[in-house]
């Protein structure tokens, strides 16, 4: 309990300069990014169902509802634009991170 507080109270820098158990084992690009693959993964495939379905129902092909189209559409266009936004924000997030490491060292060095 007493670590939990301790690492609330800390400085941003500090956390920052903490490694990280994960980091330390891989330092491929999968850590950073499988968030927002997922994410894009999901609201394409919602897209393209709701790209199906709204043509199922304006082709009046089958009995579709008439509002899971547009809806299966927004959700998966709103989980995509997400994820695309996401992906420059944790590149900035990272490259701080890093000017951070280097910055810290060599005021350590000297």
């Amino acid at each position: 309990m007493s670590s939990r507080n301790e690492a609330d109270s800390m400085s941003p820098v500090r956390r920052a300069l903490q490694p990280e158990p994960v980091m330390a084992a891989e330092s491929s690009c999968w850590v950073y990014y499988h968030k927002p693959i997922i994410v894009m993964l999901i609201g394409g495939l919602l897209f393209a169902a709701g790209t199906v379905i709204a043509f199922l129902y304006f082709s009046r092909v089958g009995r579709v509802p008439y509002a899971l189209g547009p809806v299966c559409l927004s959700i998966g266009l709103m989980f995509l634009v997400t994820g695309l936004v996401w992906v420059p924000v944790i590149k900035q997030k990272v490259r701080q991170k890093r000017l951070i490491r280097e910055m810290y060292a060599r005021r350590s060095a000297t």
